[in-house]
Formats: C-alpha cells, structure tokens, sequence
C-alpha cells in the first residue's frame, strides 16, 4: 500500500500496538537506529565513521554518512547546536511591532536549509511559542538547485551486485539517485512552505554569489533586512560580505546516544529514511522510499510504499483519510 508521509502516524500506532520498541534496518549496512514509542526516545546505533566503514563498498550507489546526517536532521531527530538560539532571535525580531523595527525583517533559506527541512521546523517551532510568523523571500537560484536533477537514476547493470545479495533492490531500477533523492525532500518542503507562509520568490540565477545579490538588491528595493538561514559556511561569508545578516547552524556529529523525541519526528524519520536509503525494514516490514513505477505525483505526495496487509491498518487508514477530506473541505 501507498502512504503519505502524514499517513504514517497510522503506521505507528500499528507498530504500537504490536510492540512500541523497533529497530530501523538498512540492507547493507544492516540495523541503524532503534525506536522506542513508549519512551519517546531514538537510539543511534551507529557513528558516522562507523556508517561509511560498512557502506563503503557501495559508495555513489548507496548512503554515505553525510546523507545518513540529512536523514536525521530532516526528521528533527538531530538538531544543530545553535538551533533554539537561533529560532528565538527570529522570533523576537517578528514580535516587534514597526516603532520597534522601522525596517520590515524578511526570512531567507539556502537550498540545504530547505533539504534538512528547517524551515518547517521554524514553523513549528514559532506555532509553539505563539508567535506571528513574519516574511519570507528565496531567491529563485534555490529553487533551480532544488528542482534540478544531478545523478540521474539506476541502471539493471550497476545494481547487478546488490539484486543478487537482495531482489528487493530490483525496485530501484530506473529511480533516482540518492543525491536527486534528498533533493526531492528539499524540494517538496519548498512547495509545503510556500503554500502555507507569506512568501516571495525573486529571480537570481544558481550559485551562492548570484543568490546574495539577488538577496541584497532587493533588501535595497524594499529598504528592508534580510536574514538568511544557512548550513554552508562559504555561503555564511559571502552573505555576511554583502550585507546580508547570516544565520549560520551548526551541524553536530552523529554519535551513539539516545535521543528524546516527539512520534511527529519518528513518522518524519520513517520517511526521510526510506527515501534517503531507498528502502529500510521495520519490525519485518519493508518501507520503499523509491520503487518501480514511483511517479511525479508520488514524490508530491510524498509517498512511500509499505509491504503490509493488514484490515485494522487499512480501516485506521481509511479513517485518517475521510477526515483529512472533509477538513479540506471546510
């Protein structure tokens, strides 16, 4: 069955019911992170050197540790250093009223700010403190960055080793790669976010230099300040060289720990995971991220294929879905 990624709360409380604890396993490189719904935790089994000491085998095929990085911060189960510090400072800026602040403050993210999902959880996190979300502006050189396509997809013949150690990897045949994945994540966050915030785009072309200008030609027009959320340190100096105030986050490393989370952030994790590793098995299930016949509405959708029958599931599923219809309909 097909599964939206809001869908996937359904999916937990079926986990839940069966038993709460669970781990999240790769094919390669096997058993990645453990859940626990009843403690609300994550336990990260596995470093980042650890990660690439198993997956090196399959480099450029397969995750590396750096995307297996993007899958946590995407789903909120890591989070940068700086990241409280750096949404309260925001906040605080939109709580002013226009004596406070003469010059209107608008928002801005870098492509991987949108990959690693920060500006949904910006959102969430100013929904939570009650305050008015300001204004927002992306020039359009991150939205070129995010709708290209820089790998291109699975060939039969480079996936022969991995179908003869699984046939499940048979689904990945003419999908994308695992890079044009992540992208797609950021991708889909751009088209959520602009639908849901005050939003502009501005013309630029791609590339840092010609993103800041577009930036700081229009804090010029509008007479405003633009702040802009970033992960990229080269990005962070040519910003700040223009007068473009940056918000640089400050990505930790993944160490073994145990992290408390929200089921909001595991049904992400679930998600991001799938997609990132192009498959992952949960309690014997198997979750596809990528398949035979995944289409541009799937990726929209933000699908994942399930490998589970179930008539509770599909009545809960049913259930979810009549609501969702009817609240769209109000």
């Amino acid at each position: 069955m097909l599964l939206q990624r809001s869908e996937l709360t359904a999916l937990l409380n079926y986990l839940y019911e069966k038993n709460p604890y669970f781990e999240i396993k790769t094919k390669v490189v096997g058993s990645i992170l453990a859940v626990d719904l009843e403690d609300d935790t994550v336990r990260i089994y596995l470093d980042e050197r650890e990660f690439d000491d198993r997956a090196f085998k399959y480099e450029n095929l397969l995750p590396d540790a750096s995307n297996y990085k993007t899958a946590l911060l995407s789903a909120g189960i890591l989070k940068p250093r700086n990241l409280d510090e750096t949404f309260n400072e925001i906040v605080k800026e939109f709580k002013k009223s226009m004596y406070d602040r003469p010059r209107p403050l608008y928002i801005s993210f870098d492509t991987n700010a949108f990959i690693n999902r920060t500006s949904y959880h910006f959102q969430t996190f100013a929904e939570r403190n009650k305050s008015v979300l300001g204004a927002f502006i992306v020039a359009e050189g991150v939205k070129l960055e995010l709708f290209s396509e820089k790998t291109g997809k699975y060939s039969e013949f480079e996936l022969r080793e991995l179908i003869t150690r699984d046939k499940k990897f048979k689904e990945f045949i003419n999908q994308s790669k695992v890079i044009d994945r992540i992208l797609k994540i950021g991708r889909a966050e751009f088209n959520r976010f602009r639908r849901s915030v005050r939003f502009e785009e501005i013309p630029s072309e791609r590339g840092d230099n010609e993103i800041v200008r577009a930036l700081r030609e229009f804090s010029k027009m509008r007479d405003c300040d633009v702040w802009l959320i970033t992960f990229d340190k080269t990005m962070y100096e040519i910003s700040a060289g223009h007068g473009i105030k940056p918000l640089l986050l400050e990505v930790p490393s993944i160490k073994k720990e145990k992290i408390r989370t929200e089921w909001e952030n595991v049904r992400d994790l679930i998600y991001t995971a799938a997609v990132i590793f192009g498959v992952i098995t949960i309690s014997g299930i198997d979750i596809f991220g990528i398949w035979r016949g995944k289409n541009p509405i799937d990726w929209d959708n933000e699908c994942v294929k399930v490998s589970v029958k179930d008539e509770k599931l599909e009545r809960d599923l049913k259930i979810l879905r009549e609501i969702k219809e009817i609240s769209n309909l109000v």
